[in-house]
């Protein structure tokens, strides 16, 4: 498929000259634009205004904290694939222990690390500061044992003794959360008091069932004090209060914890949550309230907009989020023009820098609108230094039954786009660009090849490079196609297969692995 005039082999010279003239024009429109915006907004509708900002402030926090919890969630995934493939299986404690460790160090807000079944099995790595202790626990018909295998220390055999204590892994709220939640999906605790750390905080879980019936459960604990230093680390502005709420109405935490500060007597956080509570706990609009004839905001949202358990609540003055706008316009405009001045420079300097790479950018991705006729015309074309196509996703069609080489062998067609100029993958193509479809496969539906994709990309790429690679699967002729799209990458992405890692980059239409030397060399030169 051609790609558009501008970009193609052979373009116009003054493509710089235009892209530059475009550029300025841009930024030119788009401060004028957001000036008259914001002059309007602080003359004629002010309210207007702190709502749109209260709002985003709200989103925002609701993202970073999101951010937070995403490791998280990784990790959930993770464990839970494992498990469901048997990996656990017949594994020491010392080989759990050496297995979770590097995960709570990657990620230090973890605090324990949990496997627990339903017949009331249960393994857990507990990290106290710099310390780690992990218990094997299981119940017997008189009582509830935990073998203990005391505090680790990598020169020393472990300890172990049986305590007796009342505890039951099943009767944990993350163990019951995760039963609920279903399969592949993560469940969050509200907050509630561990039992080994006797701290306050909220688990990470979900579960699955082995081959003998049993249910097993994965969690990670993450302590609320921790909640409450990454609170603190969030800016609402001078005056400004963040809260994480339960769904009852009640204050988890707070990102001012100023011992002399009674939070809940505060009265703008008082009058905020009397309003809330009067909106049946629902509103996500922002409500504004006077205190002390001070004008105050507050803005609600859902940390987990399918789960209506926790809330996080910004609660602002007025002033913090307007100003004096009238005494500080020429201020602003000062800061405009040189906002703008800064701008034409820079868009100089990276259209000098990158223009020239612009005419022959690569076919990254196929137009949603029209995809079946794009992607015929895409094959139609043949591989290339950006297309490759693929037979199957995991069978070896010699052999006609699945192949761990298979699946290597269009992980590194994805690794060398993405250390190159990116590309697209077509599996259920032929070399010779016939569609033979997956169905060699053999799965049983589309959330199967889903799930099969991206255990693959985490295991062998990485969760954190997800973003850059979408897979699509489109039907051509009742034959399953898969179309995976993969972004240039600055960082170098690297092929994981046990303990080696290769480095693979796309020359012409091959995947070309490279020695270090030659990858420090590429790298440099692609910069």
């Amino acid at each position: 498929m051609p790609l558009p005039s501008l970009f193609q082999r052979g373009a116009p010279r003054n493509i710089r000259s235009k892209l530059l003239r475009d550029i300025i024009t841009l930024v030119i429109v788009t401060i004028l634009v957001l000036t008259a915006i914001i002059f309007y907004q602080s003359q004629k509708l002010q309210k207007q205004v702190s709502e749109t900002i209260i709002t985003e402030t709200t989103e925002v926090v609701k993202r970073r904290f999101s951010r937070f919890i995403e490791p998280i969630e990784a990790y959930i995934s993770v464990g839970s694939q494992w498990g469901q493939k048997g990996f656990y299986e017949g594994l020491s404690d010392q080989k759990l222990t050496a297995i979770f460790i590097p995960m709570m160090e990657a990620y230090p807000h973890i605090s324990g690390i949990i496997l627990a079944n339903s017949n009331g099995e249960e393994f857990f790595l507990h990290r106290n500061k710099t310390t780690w202790s992990s218990t094997r626990l299981e119940i017997r018909p008189d009582k509830t044992i935990k073998h203990w295998q005391g505090w680790i220390d990598v020169n020393s055999p472990p300890q172990k003794k049986d305590i007796i204590v009342e505890y039951d892994p099943r009767n944990r709220p993350w163990f019951k959360g995760a039963l609920a939640k279903g399969l592949n999906e993560t469940a969050w605790t509200d907050p509630y008091l561990f039992f080994t750390a006797q701290q306050i905080g909220v688990t990470a879980s979900t579960s699955w069932q082995d081959k003998k019936g049993v249910d097993w459960v994965f969690a990670i604990d993450l302590l609320q004090e921790d909640l409450l230093k990454f609170l603190n680390e969030l800016d609402a502005g001078r005056g400004g209060h963040i809260i994480l709420v339960e769904r009852d109405g009640s204050i988890v935490a707070h990102n001012q914890a100023a011992e002399s500060l009674e939070i809940k007597s505060f009265a703008p956080i008082t009058r905020a949550m009397e309003l809330w509570n009067t909106e049946q706990r629902k509103t996500i609009s922002p409500l504004q309230f006077m205190v002390d004839n001070h004008r105050w905001w507050a803005g609600f949202s859902l940390l987990n907009d399918n789960d209506s358990s926790s809330w996080v609540v910004v609660i602002v003055p007025e002033t913090e989020i307007v100003g004096n706008l009238k005494q500080r316009w020429q201020q602003i405009g000062a800061l405009v023009f040189v906002i703008l001045g800064i701008a034409i420079m820079m868009a100089t300097r990276v259209v000098a820098k990158y223009s020239y790479q612009l005419r022959d950018l690569p076919q990254q991705n196929i137009n949603r609108h029209n995809i079946k006729n794009d992607l015929l015309a895409l094959i139609k074309a043949g591989e290339s230094a950006t297309l490759e196509f693929k037979s199957t996703m995991r069978t070896n069609l010699r052999t006609g039954k699945p192949g761990k080489e298979i699946e290597l062998a269009w992980l590194k067609g994805v690794v060398s786009f993405m250390n190159a100029d990116g590309g697209i993958l077509l599996i259920g193509v032929t070399d010779t660009g016939i569609i033979c479809g997956i169905g060699e496969d053999d799965f049983t539906n589309e959330d199967k090849v889903s799930l099969h994709f991206k255990s693959l990309i985490t295991h062998h790429i990485g969760p954190e490079f997800a973003r850059f690679i979408r897979m699509k699967i489109v039907t051509i002729d009742d034959k399953m196609v898969l179309i995976i799209e993969c972004e240039r990458v600055r960082k170098p992405i690297f092929l994981t297969v046990g303990k080696n890692e290769d480095f693979f980059v796309r020359s012409g239409p091959a995947n070309i692995k490279m020695s270090m030397s030659q990858m420090i060399k590429y790298l440099e030169e692609r910069q």
